[in-house]
């Protein structure tokens, strides 16, 4: 628990690239429910940067073994 609580305010936030991007795509009743991902990914970033902080990179999945062939289902032929 870091104890800032992140909070959008379209008059404090306004001056910020992705939070006025955030209020507006909010404030448009036309808006595509499939930018908000986008959206608040970017206002979280901005915010988090604005304190200070960074997104730590996420690690890369380890490549899966591949499967034993006793466990590759036979093809009927």
């Amino acid at each position: 628990m870091t104890g800032v609580w992140m909070e959008l305010c379209p008059a404090c936030d306004a001056d910020r690239p992705a939070a006025r991007a955030f209020i507006r795509w909010h404030r448009d009743p036309d808006r595509d429910p499939k930018a908000l991902p986008q959206l608040f990914e970017d206002w979280e970033t901005e915010t988090m940067h604005a304190h200070g902080w960074a997104r730590a990179p996420q690690p890369e999945a380890p490549p899966s073994p591949t499967a034993h062939l006793s466990l590759v289902p036979r093809g009927e032929g």
